[in-house]
């Protein structure tokens, strides 16, 4: 039989190819297959070339990419900026044993403090005990292993709570194995641990992550060596009671046979002053969204020029500005409901001391040379930054000093009172808390205050950056519908500037809502100067350009128009439901079908700040019988201080009647009021419908389980 002939030459193609395509051609089909005619030879030729095609796939073609996986990985691994780096297991034991690790610090963390508590409580525990600890991102394990942990290990979890008495995002792992913990009845009796928890008490599930977790640990036989501990951040004592706590850790490691080492400071950054800026221009702003990452729930940071600001108190010493942001042609989109992060500049005043108590004034334009000599630090400053520009808009110079800093800060004391001073305050608990509770001690008052005469000189540069925080957003409910103005983002911010009670009667000025005052060149209401703040050039718009970007909500408006809404906000809390009514009243007017709203609001004088009174009255006149406003007023003349949870609880036999009738429940405003609402609303519960605790608890977990009831509430 004769053999058949392909069109090219095997011999020229690769090796894994040639024997099966020569035992083809040696074979009884494909002579066969011989044509008889032209168009027999194109359908054999297409045949064979299809064949060829899939046979050579992955070989000749479409070949695996070997770098996909990077796709998959975390950009810090690449970067070296992960204690992980090069792991390649997700087994917490495995881990420990390649590393020669004693302990592991893990860390449940929503904003970064959790995060950075581990990272400084690691580096401390090898400078000063020699203890060799992975500081641990809980996600990146497997969580089912820390029952394999060993007692020659020691666990340290610090777990951050938010919201509804949630966990962090990157405990949610760890959250389901407890869970399962429970379930299961699984045992860890070899672990031994320290916990800590991070929470706001204005909250109503206070350090909830922290006791679930230790509650069960501790029954599945877990050893506990020391009893947890928690941190209160409703007076902003986050800082402090970390502090406490590690001092307490530290003790239980003396006690079980560690050496405590006194260490002096040793940086984990390396800060020159390089070359001098000679553009007047600014240089760093168009860098402020170094630190922030865009995700699906974060938008991009965009410049947006002021528009419309106005006045919303009519009387007082307080300030409340409603001020619209101009979207203009950018990629930058949001829904009713969402969040805005604003991102503040340090203000002039604060910039300027700390310049002078450091004795760098002349040296302002001067850029920055970082490098990391600890593979933990992270930069906090863009590289060709100048040091002006590093504390206007990169540190969080006008926060208040924690204890450690006060107390570490004595050693580069200019003169031997300054040193007693500061070594007197820090190493005292009691005693930082008199002194910081009568006056605000930003980083440069702190330093002007101890030595008001000698210069810091021997502070270092990096000593100063390692202990200020990076400068972050602030985040204000949008009072626009996206419906109504998609490309005019409203904001509502009450101007704070709290009263001290020191012989100077001095202020603490909100950072970002007088930042927000001074954009809008709307004037002062308070009786104190108010700071000033550099803004770029505005762009035809009233006031300057602020940065902003637009974070994602789960306060919306249910899909359907016709469903009812009972909103309850107290003071700005307004702003989400001002857009919520603005829009259900736009479908109203174009014959739409719209459900019931009752709407509770409250704040201090009916007179002076009842925000949004015109607009409301307006929407009333719009929407008729579609909407009831129930107003509470604690300051409004007379001796009764009626607060909005008061009318809820007066009003709770409508509300209930609402929500049985599928109504969306939103309370916005501090966590406090909210907390209230909640007492009120279960006590409705228990009372009307005759359920016990438990059956209370498990109602209401239903109705914000299925989305019926919201809070978006603050500290």
């Amino acid at each position: 039989m004769e053999s058949f002939t392909f069109p090219f030459d095997i011999n020229e193609l690769p090796s894994t190819l040639k024997p099966f395509l020569r035992t083809l051609q040696s074979s009884p089909i494909l002579p066969a297959l011989k044509p008889s005619s032209v168009s027999d030879g194109v359908a054999a030729f297409l045949f064979l070339l299809s064949a060829l095609g899939y046979i050579t796939k992955g070989r000749l073609w479409d070949k695996p990419d070997p770098y996909y996986k990077v796709w998959f990985e975390r950009p810090q691994l690449a970067d070296g900026g992960s204690s992980n780096k090069g792991a390649v297991t997700r087994n917490i034991v495995q881990r420990l044993e390649e590393g020669d690790y004693q302990a592991v610090i893990f860390w449940g963390s929503q904003s970064g403090t959790a995060e950075r508590f581990a990272e400084t409580l690691g580096r401390e525990f090898h400078t000063r005990f020699g203890i060799n600890a992975l500081v641990a991102d809980i996600s990146d394990f497997d969580v089912e292993s820390i029952a394999d942990l060993q007692q020659k290990y020691f666990a340290i979890f610090l777990l951050s709570t938010y919201g509804e008495g949630d966990p962090s995002d990157n405990a949610a792992g760890l959250w389901d194995w407890i869970k399962r913990i429970k379930d299961r009845a699984t045992r860890v009796e070899s672990l031994r641990y320290v916990a800590f928890g991070l929470g706001n008490s204005n909250y109503k599930y206070y350090n909830r992550v922290l006791d679930v977790v230790v509650d069960a640990f501790d029954a599945a036989g877990a050893t506990s060596l020391m009893p947890p501990q928690r941190a209160d951040d409703a007076e902003g004592a986050t800082e402090e009671d970390f502090q406490s706590w590690k001092d307490d850790l530290f003790a239980l490691f003396r006690s079980l046979g560690y050496e405590q080492k006194a260490v002096a400071y040793q940086p984990t950054v390396s800060i020159e002053l390089g070359e001098r800026v000679q553009s007047e221009k600014d240089d760093s702003v168009h860098e402020i969204s170094m630190h922030h990452q865009q995700t699906s729930l974060n938008s991009a940071i965009f410049p947006l020029p002021v528009r419309n600001c106005r006045e919303l108190f009519t009387a007082g010493d307080r300030n409340c500005i409603h001020m619209e942001l101009d979207l203009g042609n950018n990629d930058l989109v949001y829904k009713t409901g969402d969040h805005i992060g604003i991102w503040p500049c340090n203000p002039d005043e604060e910039v300027e001391r700390l310049l002078e108590t450091l004795d760098l004034n002349e040296r302002r334009k001067n850029t920055l040379r970082i490098a990391a000599l600890d593979d933990s630090a992270k930069p906090k400053v863009p590289p060709g930054s100048t040091l002006e520009a590093a504390f206007r808009h990169h540190l969080e110079i006008c926060a208040s000093v924690s204890r450690k800093t006060v107390f570490d800060l004595a050693q580069f004391a200019p003169t031997p009172e300054a040193k007693a001073m500061l070594t007197e305050i820090g190493q005292d608990r009691t005693r930082y808390e008199q002194f910081t509770s009568s006056t605000h001690i930003t980083l440069a008052r702190l330093l002007k205050l101890s030595s008001s005469l000698e210069p810091w000189t021997a502070l270092p540069l990096s000593f100063v950056v390692e202990n200020l925080l990076s400068l972050q957003p602030r985040y204000y409910s949008i009072s626009s519908s996206s419906v109504i103005s998609p490309r005019r983002i409203a904001l509502t911010a009450l101007v704070v500037n709290k009263q001290v009670a020191d012989e100077n009667h001095s202020t603490i000025n909100g950072l970002t809502s007088n930042y927000l005052l001074s954009a809008s060149k709307l004037p002062s209401n308070a009786k104190a100067a108010t700071p000033s703040f550099q803004h770029t050039s505005p762009v035809g718009g009233d006031g300057g350009t602020v940065f902003a970007h637009v974070r994602k909500s789960k306060i919306k408006l249910p899909i359907t128009s016709s469903t009812p809404l009972v909103l309850i906000a107290a003071g700005t809390g307004f702003a989400p439901f001002r857009a919520f009514l603005a829009e259900r009243a736009k479908l109203h007017a174009l014959g739409k079908p719209v459900g019931r709203m009752l709407l509770f609001f409250g704040c201090r004088n009916r007179e002076s700040d009842y925000i949004y009174r015109d607009e409301l009255e307006k929407l009333q006149e719009t929407l008729g019988d579609k909407l009831r406003i129930v107003t509470a007023f604690s300051r409004d003349g007379n001796n009764k201080k009626v607060y909005v949870q008061d009318r809820v609880a007066e009003e709770s036999e409508t509300v209930l009647e609402m929500l049985n009738a599928g109504a969306n429940m939103y309370i916005c405003g501090k966590a406090s009021m909210a907390r209230e609402v909640d007492g009120k609303m279960e006590e409705a519960v228990a009372q009307q419908k005759g359920m016990n605790e438990s059956e209370v608890k498990n109602w209401t977990d239903g109705l914000k389980k299925r989305g019926k009831w919201r809070a978006d509430v603050w500290g």
